[in-house]
């Protein structure tokens, strides 16, 4: 059982964690062994929400990006743990004790739970796919089928550790795109911040003192001053506006037509839609191949593998594919009436089936688009950069301009 509580320790400061123990008793002589002093404990159902009784709507949505941030940082915890149990069951340890050890070592608490929530279940009985069934949030579905073969194939420790390989190629992967595109991302929240800040509270104090003067002003001039009062005078509605918009677009994005409606978007808008190919070719060959060296069945492969892909368009053409095999079709045949793949990875399916070394040949293809798509993300980075800075220096540039060109005016009527 998972026990959440607080306690004392010996320099007098409360501790708040969670602990695993048989019963309220046995986790309180637990603590007490541990040089604690229990203050509060009760049960935890890791099921649920632990602040689930928060009233309102404010409470709510509280409890639900909390929930959000905990189960995107216990996702991460996955790669470690499966190496962890991979590197155990190799060493000829039973399963239970090699979950038992690795609870010990796990610092993340929401995946801690989880983690206990599974070995209770294996001790109840369960399959260790059916424990991990459990926690879809965290283990994708990927994930449980290829654990479920393991089971019935007397193979879990290599299927665990191609899993550990796969999970750790995908956080070195979002880990890059993430780095990629950090600096872009603050350089120009920054660039928009500076640009707001010197429209809002610069450019009115100099609005005024040119206003005073009682010349006609510049037409630049009068355009900035005129935008800049009414960012000063309605930026607290337009803000509003922005969070509004941004809450009707994720809500929409939800929906069965704002999710259609987006994904078209990302395979038709110009310089990010050959980046997001690459990405659906990465993701399509590269967990194909790993499923079938696996060997689970095709149709079963294409079923797992068009809820990774993540695009409404490009499942349903998976799923037209799927159904041409079922007919009898090969899968390269399949695919190019598909057409989502190119031809270059569509030749070399053809060559892995003709060859019967379909799954080998698709994991050379996703290890060919890993690192295409990631020189790709580098150079795209390389080229955002420089763009953003012109486009803030030509901005800012306009407003420096518009501002002076009245003070150039006045000293050339001075002279």
């Amino acid at each position: 059982m998972i026990f959440e509580y607080e306690a004392l320790n010996k320099n007098g400061q409360t501790v708040a964690d969670v602990i695993d123990a048989a019963s309220e008793v046995a986790a309180r002589q637990k603590l007490r062994a541990q040089g604690l002093y229990p203050v509060r404990i009760r049960r935890h159902d890791i099921l649920t929400n632990g602040s689930a009784g928060r009233r309102g709507v404010l409470g709510r949505y509280y409890d639900e990006l909390s929930n959000y941030i905990a189960l995107k940082f216990s996702q991460k915890e996955v790669g470690i743990f499966s190496r962890q149990l991979s590197t155990l069951l190799h060493a000829g340890m039973p399963l239970l004790t090699a979950i038992n050890d690795i609870i010990e070592q796990i610092d993340n608490k929401t995946f801690k739970r989880i983690v206990i929530d599974i070995r209770e279940k294996l001790e109840e009985g369960s399959s260790l796919s059916n424990c991990l069934e459990r926690h879809r949030a965290v283990f994708s579905e990927m994930y449980i089928n290829m654990v479920r073969v393991g089971e019935n194939l007397g193979s879990l420790d290599q299927v665990i550790e191609r899993l550990a390989d796969l999970e750790e190629k995908k956080s070195i992967l979002r880990s890059k795109i993430q780095a990629a595109l950090w600096y872009p991302t603050f350089l120009a929240c920054f660039s928009v911040i500076v640009i707001l800040f010197i429209m809002i509270n610069i450019i009115p104090s100099l609005s005024r003192m040119f206003l005073e003067l009682g010349r006609e002003l510049p037409l630049p001039t009068r355009i900035i001053m005129g935008f800049s009062g009414f960012l000063a005078k309605f930026w607290p509605l337009l803000l509003l506006l922005f969070i509004a918009t941004g809450y009707y677009l994720r809500k929409y994005s939800k929906t069965p037509e704002g999710r259609h409606k987006i994904d078209e978007l990302k395979l038709s808008v110009p310089l990010f839609k050959n980046i997001y190919r690459k990405l659906v070719v990465l993701r399509f060959t590269q967990n194909l191949g790993v499923l079938l060296n696996n060997r689970v069945d095709i149709l079963k492969s294409f079923e797992i593998v068009k809820k990774i892909v993540v695009n409404n368009i490009i499942e349903s053409r998976i799923d037209e594919a799927a159904v041409r095999i079922r007919e009898g079709a090969t899968v390269s045949t399949a695919l190019s009436k598909a057409d989502f793949l190119p031809k270059l990875v569509l030749g070399m399916i053809a060559a892995g089936e003709a060859s019967d070394s379909l799954d080998t040949m698709l994991l050379n293809i996703g290890s060919v688009y890993e690192t295409e798509f990631d020189l790709t993300i580098t150079s795209l980075t390389s080229l955002i950069e420089p763009i953003i800075i012109v486009i803030m220096g030509f901005v800012i540039g306009l407003i420096v301009i518009s501002v002076l060109l009245p003070i150039f005016e006045m000293n050339l009527i001075l002279q």
